[in-house]
């Protein structure tokens, strides 16, 4: 019998557990012998994910919900017995708001709606009723900005895309490759020219795909906390890699913690934030740490209030609200998380999130608590009016922002894969690479696994029986 596989996964965060849960799940369905280790630098697992329930509120440090349908992530929540554990969200977080021109807008859902969209020009929603007729296709990489200019004018492509790409990623429009980005844009356009046309030929696919907004009572750490469990033992929090070396007596790795003793495995998983997993990958490629350790990021931070809902002139409404691009308010957006799951807060009081930071906001890390929250508290006031101060507050800081898929980013992942193929056996997960969402760490997880077998140096070994 064929000894075990030796996988180290470096990083406990969703991205790691995630693939550390699908590479045992592979062992076990291809009958391989597996020894599974996950390391993590910090007490406790789940990176940036982080569920705080103080006072009846639930707080996320991070990501709040899932966007998702059938699927990886619904497969793994299955597997992990959480079915009961989902809430989805409440009907009232359907209407989303956009702060421009010092007030809210509720965006537009539909065409009609569009035309009374106030931030833009009746041009400018003309010109995006207009997109079937005018839109082509292109074969090169483009930014966000300069694709939706193409497609639905370049007034709609600051304000929609715009405001759009800051929620979502904190970033600049004009400077994040649309391919890297939003690679469905690039499909909708290459199989139907129109994203309006497109928009209308998907919606069966998108009906039975299913995707909702949900999450778990407990908030996403419940995720984070079956994971660990299920992977009965193979994590191991306050166990930082401190270097990463090829081993001298086989094709492996020696990973080296700050006991000083190097431990060898066949196959290492780095799911770490890109300068962390470049400082480990430097000293057997410098040319692929380079390449990681030039992923940009936009520094992102979190303050959340609770308040009684008499504390508003104008009570919040929907999910929240994003800032457009150009607006002088403080925060990227925010969150009325008990519109959007009611049980997250005690009756008769409102929990809202401020997003701050991005790269317009480019000091954040230097900004005390105190100051987060002043910003956090003026960008509320100006949207709804705050009467009353609030009940209490939460400030989340986040050890890494968000990277950004800048222009060239595929490009950078082609480079950083051909040198991969000298480094066999060595794999790179999480939100630098492949996508951002929470959806997608799980769905890359299981390309990380497929390749990981795919190309193992153990030959598969006999079912144990």
């Amino acid at each position: 019998m064929k000894r075990p596989q030796r996988v180290a996964v470096v990083g406990a965060g969703l991205g790691g557990l995630s693939a550390a849960h699908a590479i045992r799940r592979r062992a076990a369905e291809q009958g391989r012998r597996l020894d599974l280790e996950v390391w993590e630098a910090s007490e406790r697992p789940g990176g940036q994910l982080m569920s705080v329930r103080e006072d009846g509120f639930l707080i996320e440090w991070a990501a709040n919900a899932f966007r998702t349908g059938l699927g990886p992530t619904a497969d793994l929540v299955g597997r992990l017995g959480l079915q009961a554990e989902q809430v989805h969200a409440d009907r009232a977080a359907e209407r989303r708001f956009v702060f421009h021109g010092g007030r809210l807008h509720l965006l537009p859902s539909d065409p009609i709606s569009l035309l009374s969209f106030a931030p833009m020009s009746p041009e400018g929603r003309l010109r995006v009723m207009a997109e079937p007729f005018l839109a082509q296709r292109v074969d090169h990489e483009e930014s966000v900005h300069d694709y939706a200019a193409r497609h639905i004018g370049p007034e709609a492509a600051e304000v929609l895309l715009g405001t759009l790409v800051r929620g979502i990623y904190g970033g600049d429009a004009r400077k994040l490759s649309v391919d890297a980005a939003f690679p469905i844009m690039r499909e909708m356009e290459r199989d139907h020219r129109s994203l309006v046309v497109a928009g209308i030929a998907g919606m069966p696919e998108r009906m039975r795909e299913g995707k909702t907004t949900w999450s778990f009572r407990g908030g996403m750490q419940v995720l984070i906390e079956r994971l660990t469990e299920d992977l009965e033992g193979a994590v191991r929090t306050g166990t930082p890699a401190c270097s990463l070396a090829r081993d001298p007596g086989s094709d492996g790795y020696l990973l080296t913690s700050r006991d000083g003793v190097a431990r060898a495995f066949d196959t290492v998983v780095l799911a770490l934030p890109p300068g962390a997993a470049a400082d480990l990958v430097e000293p057997l490629d410098a040319t692929i740490a380079e390449e990681i350790d030039g992923i940009p990021s936009a520094p992102i931070g979190m303050v959340a209030f609770g308040f009684e809902r008499e504390a508003f002139g104008t009570p919040p409404d929907g999910f929240g609200f994003l800032v457009a691009p150009g607006e002088d308010v403080p925060v990227l957006g925010t969150l009325v998380e008990s519109n959007v799951f009611p049980e997250r807060a005690p009756p008769g009081t409102v929990l809202v999130r401020a997003i701050m930071g991005g790269v317009a906001q480019p000091d954040l890390d230097d900004r005390s608590d105190a100051e987060r929250e002043a910003l956090a508290l003026e960008a509320i006031d100006r949207a709804w009016g705050v009467k009353r101060a609030p009940l209490r507050s939460w400030v989340g800081r986040q050890r890494r922002g968000i990277p950004q898929y800048v222009l060239g980013h595929l490009t950078r992942m082609g480079r950083i894969a051909e040198r991969l193929q000298r480094l066999p056996g060595l794999h790179l997960a999480g939100n630098a690479y492949r996508g951002i969402a929470v959806g997608k760490l799980v769905d890359d997880a299981e390309l990380v696994a497929d390749a990981l077998w795919a190309a193992s140096p153990v030959a598969q070994a006999a079912p144990v029986r």
